[in-house]
């Protein structure tokens, strides 16, 4: 797995991993489904009324021309994907961590005339194979990346990004790098299951029993008022620590 170190704008130096090369054309191939279904619903939606009509054909050219701005439109109402990115869980972003705006986007879509419809994907495969960020010639134009939303240690890309300045952040349990990368991910994945499922007792009880645990193990006594708020502090103060 591929993983490069970007520098947001508090001046904090954050790993992330890279899309694979794989994450991407699989992502792409997905695309192309869902558009060419996209592009069946409209053309059934719009015949029956255009039935006879001596403009069926600019019409069907003027719905293709909408939707060669499929990728466009999603990354930028989705912040950085498409339907095919979603399902692999990558996304664009900016390579200082923040969020791309619309002419990124719109630079990297143009470019992709290049990248990949005027060369079958040959010069998207062969820039992304050969740069150190794995960027495409559109990714370099609108200075972004693809990465995977599941980062290191398990984490989400924006849990990650969300951390101020490690210069300024004073964690509120430095004990917690006592416990190991298994052990927080443990803990977010029961987090993760309590804020699913809040009505389902078992997961509270474990929830007290985990952080008593650590308690004891780490020699410390809780600030927060209850475990969840206990353990959510323990992953921000272990991720910012440990990174």
């Amino acid at each position: 797995m591929r993983t490069i170190e970007i520098t947001t704008t508090q001046n904090v130096v954050i790993q992330v991993k890279l899309a694979t090369l794989i994450d991407r054309i699989v992502g792409f191939v997905l695309d192309l489904i869902i558009f060419y279904l996209l592009y069946l619903l409209l053309y059934a939606l719009l015949i029956p009324l255009i039935i006879g009509s001596r403009d069926l054909y600019w019409v069907m050219i003027a719905v293709g021309i909408v939707m060669s701005f499929y990728t466009l439109i999603f990354e930028v109402i989705m912040r950085g994907q498409t339907p095919g990115k979603s399902i692999m869980g990558i996304k664009v972003i900016k390579v200082d961590g923040t969020q791309p705006e619309f002419v990124d986007y719109f630079r990297r879509w143009a470019l992709r005339w290049i990248d990949i419809l005027g060369s079958f994907g040959a010069v998207a495969i062969t820039s992304i194979s050969t740069s150190d960020k794995g960027q495409r010639l559109g990714d370099k134009i609108a200075d972004t990346i693809v990465v995977k939303k599941k980062q290191i240690s398990g984490y989400e890309l924006k849990d990650i990004l969300s951390i101020t300045s490690s210069k300024t952040y004073e964690p509120v349990y430095p004990e917690v790098r006592a416990l190991n990368e298994d052990n927080m991910l443990t803990l977010k994945r029961l987090l993760n299951r309590k804020q699913k499922f809040p009505n389902i007792s078992v997961y509270n009880h474990l929830m007290i029993e985990a952080g008593q645990k650590i308690e004891k193990h780490l020699s410390v006594s809780k600030k927060e008022k209850s475990y969840n708020d206990f353990i959510r502090q323990l992953l921000k103060d272990y991720v910012i620590l440990t990174r």
